[in-house]
């Protein structure tokens, strides 16, 4: 839970890469995943991070995403590059929340990330295969705009991409 208002943002990340709050994943889930997450965010030099909760606690997802990378010190570097994604199980809400590098430059389009998976699957299996999906659509992301043609309104992926498509599942 979030505190109710911060007095200052950590100057170092307080909390893991992966948060699993509302208990989704099994350990062998969150430890391969929490390996790969921090993996790509070392490479990449953008943390790419997953929280799920049970409850927003009355804010919106938007909100309560950002809230959650601000307070608990995630960033890479001094421009706190990276992306969070939320999800909320009591409220089936979610939000990406990017800052630095990934906001102004690889990820413009966090709701892209979104469109090509899957969260609205309840069984163990979706869901972890949902998380798996999005870490390496941001390490794609990530490695595309560092070629300098980032993904974003006038550089979008062409055709129609089916959920999970880009990550090679059915």
């Amino acid at each position: 839970m979030l505190p109710a208002k911060a007095s200052s943002i950590p100057a170092e990340r307080q909390k893991p890469l992966l948060v699993d709050d509302a208990g989704l994943l099994t350990t062998e889930e969150s430890t391969a995943l929490l390996e790969k997450l921090e993996e790509i965010s070392q490479r990449q030099q953008n943390e790419v991070a997953i929280v799920t909760v049970n409850s927003l606690d009355g804010k919106t997802a938007q909100a309560y995403a950002d809230d959650y990378y601000d307070y608990n010190g995630y960033g890479y570097g001094e421009n706190d590059d990276g992306i969070l994604l939320l999800i909320s199980m009591g409220e089936r809400k979610w939000a990406i929340s990017t800052y630095g590098y990934c906001h102004l430059t690889a990820l413009q389009m966090p709701v892209f990330l979104i469109s090509v998976m899957n969260f609205k699957g309840n069984s163990a299996v979706e869901i972890c295969t949902g998380f798996d999906c999005f870490a390496d659509l941001c390490d794609q992301f990530l490695t595309q705009a560092a070629t300098g043609e980032p993904y974003d309104v006038g550089n979008m992926p062409s055709g129609h991409v089916a959920p999970f498509g880009y990550c090679g599942y059915p």
